[in-house]
C-alpha cells in the first residue's frame, strides 16, 4: 500500500485535453467547457457541445487504474437503481499525446448536499424526508448481494474478514510508518492500535451477506434540489461486495449527521449488535487509508474520528 502517482496535468492542461478527446473521440464540436471541481486524483468539467445531449460531464483521472474501475462501478450501480446514477457515455485511457484518462458521463441535476450550504437551513421535517429517501435509496443497493466479498470485478473472499481484516492491517502498519517519521499525530495511532486490540471483539459477529455498497457514500456525492429531494448519486469510490455497514461511516462524514442519515438508517433497517463501534473502527481506518493514498490529510475530517473511536472503545470498556 503506498500513495497514488499523479501524472504531472494542471487543471488547465487537463481541461484543453477534454475538449481534444471529446472533439476526436465523439464527434462533437464543444462550445463551451468550464472547471466545475475536484479532488485529489482528478479534475471534472462540464461540457457544452453541438448534438444531443448538448451537455456532458469530462472526469479527468490523473491516476492509472481508476477510470476503468469508476466506469464499471457506475454501470453496476445504476443497473438496479432507485435514484439516477450518471450514464457513462465513453471512456478514454491516456496515450503519449493525452497523458490521462478520461469518463465522459451524463449530467446530473442538483447540487451536491455539502458545498450548498442552504441545504442545512431547511426545515427538521425537511431534513428528516431528505435522510428517508437517501437511506432507502442505500438500502435498496445493500439488499443486491453476491455469493463472495471483495472489490467489484474481483470478489474472491468467502467471509467478509478473509478480505477486510488483512487490508485494516496493512493501513496500520503504513500508520506506523508515518507516525514515526513524524506524518501521522500520535493521537491517531494511539486509536488505531487501541481499535486494532480490540478487532476480534469489535468483528465478532460474522457478515452473512455481501451486500453492493457504493464506497463513498457521503453528503458531497448525493445531489438534490433546493428543497433536498435527492436527484442523482455521483461518484462511487472502490465499490464493494462488503458488510453493508462498511456504507454507514461515510453517513456521518462532513454535514451527514446533520440530516440524520446514519441514525435514520439504523431506526429503519437492521443493524448489528456492535454497529456504532463497528462503524468508528472503519471511518478512521479508512480516513488514514485516505490519507496514505492520496498523500493528503484532512484534519477536520479525521480527528473528529479519533475521538469516535475512543468514545466507543470507552463504552464497550476497553
Amino acid at each position: 500500500m503506498k500513495q497514488k502517482e499523479l501524472r504531472p496535468v494542471s487543471k488547465n492542461e487537463a481541461r484543453e485535453f477534454a475538449k481534444t478527446v471529446l472533439e476526436n473521440t465523439w464527434p462533437a464540436k464543444v462550445d463551451r467547457i468550464r472547471y466545475i471541481g475536484g479532488g485529489s486524483f482528478g479534475f471534472v468539467y462540464k461540457a457544452a457541445i453541438d448534438q444531443a445531449p448538448f451537455t456532458v460531464i469530462m472526469k479527468a483521472f490523473r491516476t492509472a487504474g481508476i477510470c476503468a474501475r469508476e466506469a464499471d462501478e457506475l454501470a453496476l450501480l445504476g443497473a438496479d437503481s432507485l435514484i439516477k446514477i450518471p450514464k457513462v457515455y465513453f471512456t478514454f485511457s491516456a496515450t503519449a499525446e493525452i497523458p490521462i484518462d478520461f469518463i465522459c458521463m451524463e449530467c446530473a441535476e442538483g447540487t451536491d448536499c455539502f458545498t450548498d450550504f442552504t441545504k442545512l437551513l431547511r426545515s427538521k421535517k425537511t431534513k428528516a424526508r431528505f435522510a428517508d429517501a437517501v437511506t432507502t435509496i442505500i438500502h435498496h443497493w445493500h439488499t443486491q448481494t453476491n455469493d463472495k466479498f471483495g472489490l467489484i470485478g474481483n470478489a474472491v473472499y468467502d467471509e467478509w474478514l478473509d478480505f477486510y481484516q488483512p487490508f485494516a492491517a496493512e493501513i496500520l502498519a503504513c500508520a506506523r510508518d508515518l507516525a514515526n517519521s513524524g506524518k501521522l499525530e500520535k493521537n491517531v495511532l494511539a486509536a488505531m492500535e487501541r481499535a486494532w486490540a480490540a478487532f476480534d471483539y469489535i468483528f465478532s459477529d460474522k457478515v452473512e451477506t455481501a451486500g453492493l455498497i457504493h464506497g463513498d457514500m457521503n453528503v458531497m456525492n448525493i445531489l438534490s434540489d433546493k428543497q433536498l429531494h435527492p436527484l442523482a448519486v455521483i461518484d462511487p469510490l472502490e465499490s464493494k461486495w462488503a458488510d453493508p455497514e462498511y456504507e454507514l461511516f461515510q453517513l456521518r462524514n462532513l454535514t451527514g449527521d446533520r440530516f440524520g442519515l446514519y441514525e435514520t438508517y439504523k431506526a429503519k433497517y437492521p443493524i448489528s449488535e456492535k454497529c456504532d463501534i463497528k462503524t468508528a473502527f472503519y471511518a478512521l481506518y479508512h480516513e488514514v487509508y485516505a490519507y496514505i493514498i492520496s498523500g493528503t490529510k484532512v484534519n477536520f475530517i479525521l480527528m473528529p474520528l479519533v475521538k469516535r473511536m475512543n468514545r466507543e472503545l470507552d463504552k464497550h470498556g476497553f
